[in-house]
């Protein structure tokens, strides 16, 4: 059965041309231990490394690279600058649509948390912003696209009152790069959090966030220990990047972020026209199937490829068994580990079933799994 992979809100596939053959390489023939090892390989590694930094600078209109540190996902990212901003009983401004990655730290920290409630599709309502916003207000977090209903969200009052009252903006930039454009100086942002296995084609066990600098150097680091400088220092480095990194990184999955990352911004063009194009052919078939209604934004709205729906013929998780067993279809249904979300739509408890086609995704696949929805739906 051909495998048809309509997941990449969750994890892209396939991942980016050449990509494996870059990873093999480095461990057929590079590995080394960055600033740990006296080798010419050292330096080769290195410059791949550092490029990484900088590709991902640029990408986010960041003047300088040596604030970015890299984590095992945007998940670990979070919870970094998260637990750097909040204490118990801190005052954070977040919204109904945001991931457990922001919701379980900030309860995990005792955040006395202030909702910003959404519209059915899934973008926020700001009219509420002016009345919770004040100096006591610890840091404002925002996802910048929706990982339920793809709603891409403007980020502008958010980043105005956060600047008014000197208040950290954090970012959550996984769902959203590198289809929505990220301006982290425009933007006054403190901190965005990425992801390198999802719109970046890259490996798992990837990712990071981007610091401020005057974020960065004062940043308390959930690890520390050997970072290969300032080895005669038993504290906390001062030195940028090795401030914010410690111990030895996922050099291995680096090498293959810097391979997809130059992939992906030799092509961005064509990768935001192809899922464009994926989404609209997806959610015109959608439409035209009885017995499904679909959760989110028009596609005249800003938005993502990510489409939700639900139907009152047949449950949504036998409808996605069905896609998978029946077709080699692969989906996900659930509730996406965004509780909130759900319920800002209406889905909650029952959740979703999510399609989310990505930069590799073909017409043909586009239209098996409409002609598969609907056969299952009679």
């Amino acid at each position: 059965m051909h495998r048809i992979y309509l997941d990449n809100a969750a994890t892209s596939f396939p991942k980016a041309p050449g990509i494996s053959d870059r990873i093999r390489r480095y461990l057929d023939e590079e590995v080394v231990n960055l600033y740990r090892t006296d080798s010419p390989l050292e330096e080769m590694v290195f410059s791949s490394v550092d490029n990484l930094r900088a590709m991902i600078a640029g990408l986010y209109g960041c003047p300088y690279h040596e604030t970015i540190a890299f984590t095992a996902n945007v998940t670990e990212a979070l919870n970094a600058v998260i637990k750097n901003f909040v204490r118990k009983g801190s005052k954070v401004i977040t919204s109904s649509n945001e991931h457990n990655s922001v919701m379980r730290p900030l309860n995990q920290c005792g955040a006395d948390i202030i909702k910003l409630p959404s519209d059915k599709e899934g973008f926020i309502c700001y009219d509420s912003l002016s009345s919770v916003i004040s100096p006591d207000i610890c840091a404002i977090i925002v996802n910048a696209a929706s990982n339920v209903t793809g709603a891409v969200q403007d980020l502008g009052p958010m980043a105005e009152e956060a600047r008014k009252y000197h208040i950290p903006l954090i970012i959550d930039a996984a769902q959203a790069t590198p289809i929505v454009p990220i301006d982290m100086m425009k933007l006054n942002a403190a901190a965005i959090c990425f992801t390198g296995h999802k719109g970046l084609l890259g490996p798992q066990g990837t990712g990071g966030m981007i610091l401020r600098r005057d974020i960065a150097e004062s940043f308390a680091p959930l690890v520390t220990g050997g970072t290969g400088s300032e080895s005669d220092w038993e504290d906390v480095p001062h030195y940028l990047p090795d401030r914010l990194t410690a111990g030895t990184e996922n050099v291995t999955g680096l090498v293959g972020l810097e391979w997809a990352v130059s992939y992906v911004k030799e092509n961005i063009g064509r990768i935001r026209e192809k899922e464009r194009k994926a989404f609209e052919r997806l959610y015109t078939g959608l439409e035209r199937i009885n017995g499904i209604q679909i959760k989110g934004p028009s596609p005249e709205k800003e938005r993502t490829a990510v489409v939700s729906i639900v139907s009152d013929k047949m449950d949504i998780a036998d409808i996605a068994a069905s896609l998978s067993s029946r077709y080699g279809i692969e989906t996900r249904v659930g509730l996406h580990c965004s509780p909130s979300a759900h319920k800002a739509i209406g889905t909650f408890p029952t959740g979703t079933l999510r399609i989310s086609p990505g930069a590799f995704t073909t017409d043909d696949e586009i239209d098996s799994a409409l002609s598969a929805l609907k056969e299952i739906l009679g």
